[in-house]
């Protein structure tokens, strides 16, 4: 929001991990935005940790992000299946509130880093491996051409019938456009937005024209605004490989 209202020249947000997929909050706040675009993607290996104040005795709660604890969900029910988890907005918050109330029954999973920073015991490195999430670079200004490029566009049917998701994703599979990701999310109240990330730069005229024809079919009389909506388009970074 602080790109969108011009406080900020550029945001990094996170969108997608590769444990528990779609950051829901980013989807939704993308949505709400008008001028805030994704111009760049980046990846960043996330290396969880378990740590504890040195004093501290028995675990019997963990604190962290929410995003942070279901990833880390399996390797807590493993060694620590009776314990409680506390969410927290940040990992970095965790950490702070097992210090500054002396919290000797409480672990934090946060990065190395921080824990040591803050003069806790690791107990536990790497909890959740091969754990990667994809941050988003955020701006005002719209990413240039690449030849490699993706696009992230949110789609909003105004009207519920019958064959409506098949007949999208068919419009892209008919214009030889891969689609790389698919979400959907409740509009809070009788519909969904549908999320979908494809391949191409949306001046691409393939692209485009698969736009302009979704449009009409989802649309014909234009009497929806913001029934297609483009979240950004920008230099692909191959992620997953």
């Amino acid at each position: 929001m602080a790109v969108e209202n011009g406080k900020a020249d550029y945001g990094i947000v996170p969108l997608e991990n590769f444990y528990n997929g779609e950051v829901r909050e980013t989807l939704d706040s993308l949505t709400e935005c008008s001028q805030t675009k994704i111009i760049e993607e980046k990846v960043m290996t996330i290396v969880h940790c378990l740590g504890t104040l040195k004093n501290s005795k028995e675990i019997k709660k963990i604190l962290s992000k929410d995003q942070a604890l279901e990833q880390c969900s399996k390797y807590i029910c493993e060694n620590y299946p009776n314990v409680k988890t506390i969410a927290t907005s940040s990992t970095a918050e965790a950490v702070e509130n097992i210090k500054e109330k002396a919290m000797t029954d409480a672990g934090a999973i946060a990065s190395e880093e921080a824990l040591k920073s803050s003069g806790f015991n690791i107990l536990d490195k790497d909890i959740c491996p091969k754990n990667k999430t994809r941050f988003i670079v955020l701006s005002r200004k719209i990413s240039e051409k690449t030849g490699d490029d993706k696009t992230f566009l949110v789609i909003h049917p105004p009207i519920d019938k019958s064959g409506i998701l098949y007949n999208c994703l068919k419009t892209f599979s008919d214009s030889d456009i891969n689609l790389e990701l698919i979400q959907s999310r409740p509009n809070r109240e009788k519909g969904y937005y549908f999320y979908i990330e494809l391949s191409g730069h949306k001046e691409d005229e393939r692209v485009t024209k698969a736009i302009e024809k979704l449009q009409e079919y989802l649309d014909p009389k234009e009497e929806y605004p913001n029934t297609i909506k483009i979240l950004g388009s920008y230099p692909n970074s191959h992620w997953k490989e």
